[in-house]
C-alpha cells in the first residue's frame, strides 16, 4: 500500500509541482483533472481538507484537518501582504515564460515519499488544502453541532477585526439579502439580536420577521443552526399573536426531532414559556404520540419535557403522567441520569399547594404515578440514578407525606439490613431515617437493634455488621445524629419523655458498641467518623449531614 501511495504521489507531483510564477497549460491542467477523478477521496476531500475558496479567506495560522496554512495572506481574500493574489488553478490559464519544467529537486525521484524541501519548489506552494475537488462555498445549516473557522458575513459587511462594521444596518442586511449568512455567524448573529426591534413596526421589524419564516425549512434549519438558534428565540420573544401563530405553525411540523437537537430545543423551550398558553399547549400535544422514554433520557429532549411540565397547565401534559404508568417505561426513564429528573419535575409539580388550580387532578394523576414507583420501589432504590427519585419522594412533604410513608412500611421495613449494605439503597435509609415520622423512626431503630438475629458462630448482629461496612456505617451515623436531635429538643416531632428515654438507650447501646471495638474502628475514616459523632453528643453538639449528601 506505501508503495502504490508513493507511486500515485510521484505521478501526481509531476503534474503539480513548478517552479517561480509558472502555471499549468490547459493538457497539464487536464491531465490533473483526471488523476483527481480516478482517486476521487470520500466526501470529495482529501484530509477532509476544507475548499480552496473557502481556505484563502482564513487567518494565516487557521489549520485545516492538521495542516498549516502556508500562505501568510490577509483575512481578505484580494490580498496577499499588500499584492495582488492570483488563484493556484485558472479556468483560463495563462502562460509566462517558456515549457514546464520540473525542477531540479524531482528529477531523481526515490521510491519514497520525500521531506518537503525549503525553498527550491518556488514562489507558489501547493498545499493539501489546496485539493479540494468540490470547490464550492455552501454551507449546511442543518448541523448544529458542525463548527466552522469560516465566517458567513459577505465582505461588505466585516471590518478590520473580523467583526460587522459599525456602518452596517438592518437595511443594508436586507437589501443585500444576507439575513441568513448574519444569522449563521457569531458576530453576526449578535449584530442581528442587538438591533432587531422589540415591537412591531410595520417597518423593519416586520420585514425580517417575513423573510425569516417565508421559507418553512429554512427557518427550522435555523432553528438548529448554533448560532441561527439564538436570533429565532429572540425573533420569539418580540412577537406578537399572529406572528407566534406562524412560529408555532412552523414548529408543530417537526417536532419530535427539533426536542432532539442541541440548538433547536432551546427554541422550543422558549417558545413552551413565551407563546400563548393555547399555541404552547399545542406544541406539547405534538409529542403525545411520541417517543416519550427517548425524550425523556435524551440530554436535549428532556429539559423540553420538564419545560413543559413546569410551565403549562396539568391538562396540556397529562398524558406524559399516563405514560409513566406503565411500569416499563417507568423504570426505563427512572434508570437514566436525565431521566429521573424527568420523573423528580412531575412529582414536584403534581404535588404543589393544594390551593393552586387543578389540584383534584394533579392528585389523581399523582396517585397513579405513585402506584408505580411504590410497586417498583426497591427496583429503583437500588439504581445508580432512580434512587434519586425515591428519595424525593420521601424527602418532600405536604400531598407527599402518605407516599413517603407508604414507602417506607412497605419498601424499607423489614429490608432495612440489605438495604443498608448497598451503595446506592443505603442513600435512600439515611434520608428514611431522617425523615421519617416518629411512629415509623421508632420502628426503624427497632429493626436495626432487635429485629434481627444474631449470627450463630460469630454473634455478629445488625450493628456489629453495619458499623464496619462500607455503607452501613453511614446509616449508623444517620442514627446517631437522630438521637442526639431527639435527646437535644431538636427534632422535627414533638416527643413525650417516654420518647426521649428511648433514645437515649439507643444512643448508649451505640456508644457501647463502639467503645468495645474502638480499636478495629480507628483503623477506617468510617470508623473515625462514628467515634467524632459520639464523642460531639457527648458534650452535647449536633453531628449535621453534610450539605447535598443526598442530592
Amino acid at each position: 500500500m506505501l508503495l502504490m501511495f508513493s507511486l500515485q504521489f510521484e505521478h501526481f507531483t509531476k503534474l503539480c509541482i513548478f517552479q517561480g510564477n509558472s502555471t499549468l497549460t490547459m493538457s497539464q491542467q487536464n491531465a490533473l483533472n483526471t488523476y483527481m477523478a480516478q482517486n476521487k477521496p470520500i466526501n470529495g476531500r482529501i484530509y477532509e481538507s476544507p475548499a480552496l475558496s473557502q481556505a484563502h479567506n482564513e487567518p494565516a495560522n487557521a489549520t485545516f484537518g492538521g495542516c498549516f496554512n502556508s500562505y501568510n495572506s490577509s483575512w481578505a481574500p484580494s490580498k496577499n501582504n499588500g499584492q495582488s493574489f492570483t488563484p493556484l488553478f485558472q479556468s483560463t490559464p495563462k502562460q509566462y515564460g517558456g515549457p514546464f519544467k520540473h525542477s531540479s529537486w524531482r528529477k531523481a525521484t526515490p521510491s519514497y515519499t520525500p521531506r518537503r524541501q525549503a525553498s527550491n519548489l518556488g514562489s507558489v506552494r501547493l498545499r493539501l488544502i489546496d485539493l479540494e475537488l468540490n470547490d464550492t462555498t455552501t454551507f449546511s445549516l442543518n448541523n448544529s453541532h458542525t463548527r466552522s473557522l469560516r465566517s458567513t458575513l459577505p465582505v461588505w459587511a466585516i471590518d478590520e477585526n473580523g467583526g460587522v462594521s459599525e456602518s452596517v444596518t438592518l437595511k443594508d442586511v436586507l437589501a443585500n439579502k444576507a439575513l441568513f449568512e448574519f444569522a449563521t455567524d457569531k458576530n453576526g448573529c449578535r449584530f442581528l439580536q442587538e438591533q432587531y426591534p422589540a415591537d412591531s413596526d410595520g417597518g423593519i421589524h416586520d420585514d425580517i420577521f417575513r423573510r425569516m419564516v417565508e421559507d418553512r425549512s429554512l427557518f427550522l434549519s435555523m432553528c438548529r443552526n448554533m448560532f441561527g438558534n439564538f436570533f429565532v428565540q429572540r425573533m420569539v420573544e418580540c412577537s406578537n399573536n399572529e406572528e407566534q401563530e406562524i412560529v408555532m405553525e412552523h414548529l408543530v411540523t417537526d417536532m419530535y426531532t427539533l426536542c432532539l437537537d442541541k440548538s433547536a430545543c432551546r427554541v422550543i423551550q422558549l417558545a413552551v414559556q413565551k407563546l400563548e398558553t393555547h399555541l404552547a399547549s399545542r406544541l406539547a400535544a405534538e409529542l403525545r404520540d411520541a417517543d416519550l422514554v427517548r425524550l425523556s433520557i435524551d440530554q436535549n429532549g428532556n429539559h423540553v419535557i420538564q419545560k413543559i411540565i413546569k410551565t403549562l397547565p396539568v391538562s396540556a401534559w397529562d398524558f406524559v403522567v399516563k405514560f409513566f404508568c406503565n411500569d416499563e417505561h417507568l423504570i426505563a426513564v427512572c434508570q437514566d441520569k436525565y431521566g429521573c429528573r424527568v420523573v423528580q419535575s412531575t412529582i414536584e409539580k403534581l404535588s404543589e399547594d393544594p390551593e393552586l388550580e387543578c389540584y383534584s387532578q394533579r392528585l389523581h394523576l399523582l396517585q397513579k404515578l405513585m402506584v408505580g414507583i411504590t410497586r417498583n420501589c426497591g427496583q429503583l432504590a437500588s439504581n445508580e440514578f432512580a434512587n434519586y427519585v425515591v428519595q424525593h419522594v420521601v424527602n418532600c412533604g405536604g400531598a407527599m407525606e402518605t407516599f413517603r410513608d407508604i414507602i417506607i412500611e412497605q419498601c424499607l421495613l423489614r429490608n432495612l439490613l440489605s438495604m443498608s449494605q448497598e451503595k446506592y439503597a443505603s442513600h435512600v435509609v439515611e434520608v428514611a431515617f431522617l425523615r421519617a415520622p416518629h411512629r415509623l423512626a421508632f420502628e426503624m431503630m427497632e429493626e436495626i437493634f432487635e429485629g434481627y438475629i444474631p449470627h450463630p458462630d460469630t454473634h455478629r448482629d445488625a450493628l456489629d455488621i453495619l458499623l464496619f461496612h462500607q455503607y452501613g456505617n453511614y446509616v449508623i451515623q444517620q442514627m446517631i445524629n437522630i438521637c442526639c436531635n431527639a435527646i437535644i429538643g431538636r427534632s422535627e416531632h414533638h416527643l413525650e419523655q417516654k420518647e426521649i428515654e428511648q433514645y437515649t438507650k439507643w444512643l448508649e447501646r451505640i456508644k457501647e458498641r463502639v467503645s468495645r471495638n474502638s480499636n478495629r474502628l480507628e483503623r477506617f475514616s468510617s470508623g473515625k467518623k462514628i467515634i467524632e459523632a459520639l464523642q460531639a453528643s457527648s458534650i452535647g453538639t449536633l453531628m449535621s449531614p453534610p450539605a447535598g449528601q443526598y442530592y
